[in-house]
């Protein structure tokens, strides 16, 4: 029921359903390894549907702090606990502690890693991003590059996950002022996009990007 109200907006009905639940799981020790983090879970999902990031932080750790104790065997659910602090903090500007619990994630995500399977790009790309919105140029292109060699080695060269690593590097040689590099990169991403049909809005960005960089290259004799 808790769910079904949340998914129907339902938040204040959906809050006090989770919390009965939750009342009721914490005199149940068996309920502690499985329902007891679900439930904290959902509470931390209601209270950041309703902007109260303090209080979805406080029922996420919890949540991670139970996964930890007893999930060590299921990685994607602590990734899962972690993954949310790291998106509150980033989304409250909070970004060293958001870069702490995607380095978590990340460094999970490595030690659990399947074979031929890619699991650590989405947490390089967010730290690359968030250094980029630290105007930490230099570190954000370090995470990109590694997020790209990544994304080169499962992906398929036509995958608009590439056009958009690849951009990103552009963008941090641009604010590097290595503007040949940040235009071959450019390039680069343009040509991806342009196998990609879905890929429509990025490659207008990066054809923008690519005629305003050359125009300056040439005002400049670049």
């Amino acid at each position: 029921m808790g769910n079904l109200q949340r998914k129907q907006g339902k938040n204040n009905e959906a809050y006090d359903l989770f919390q009965e639940a939750l009342t009721i799981y914490e005199k149940n020790s068996s309920s502690l390894e499985a329902d007891i983090p679900y439930t904290l879970t959902s509470l931390g999902i209601i209270k950041y549907n309703q902007g109260d990031y303090d209080g979805s932080l406080n029922y996420f750790n919890r949540a991670v702090n139970i996964r930890k104790k007893f999930y060590l065997t299921n990685c994607s659910q602590i990734i899962l606990s972690l993954n949310w602090i790291a998106f509150i903090h980033y989304q409250t500007q909070s970004y060293d502690q958001a870069i702490e619990f995607y380095e978590q994630c990340l460094q999970i995500a490595k030690a659990n890693a399947v074979p031929g399977q890619l699991t650590t790009d989405e947490f390089l790309g967010k730290l690359s991003g968030i250094k980029r919105a630290q105007l930490q140029y230099e570190s954000s292109l370090a995470y990109e590059l590694n997020c790209l060699l990544m994304r080169e080695k499962f992906l398929p060269p036509n995958h608009q996950d590439i056009g958009k690593s690849l951009s990103n590097i552009g963008l941090c040689y641009e604010h590097l002022n290595q503007r040949k590099l940040a235009l071959d990169y450019y390039k680069r991403a343009l040509f991806v996009y342009e196998q990609c049909p879905l890929a429509t809005h990025d490659r207008w960005t990066i054809e923008l990007k690519i005629e305003e960089l050359s125009i300056e290259m040439n005002q400049f004799n670049i």
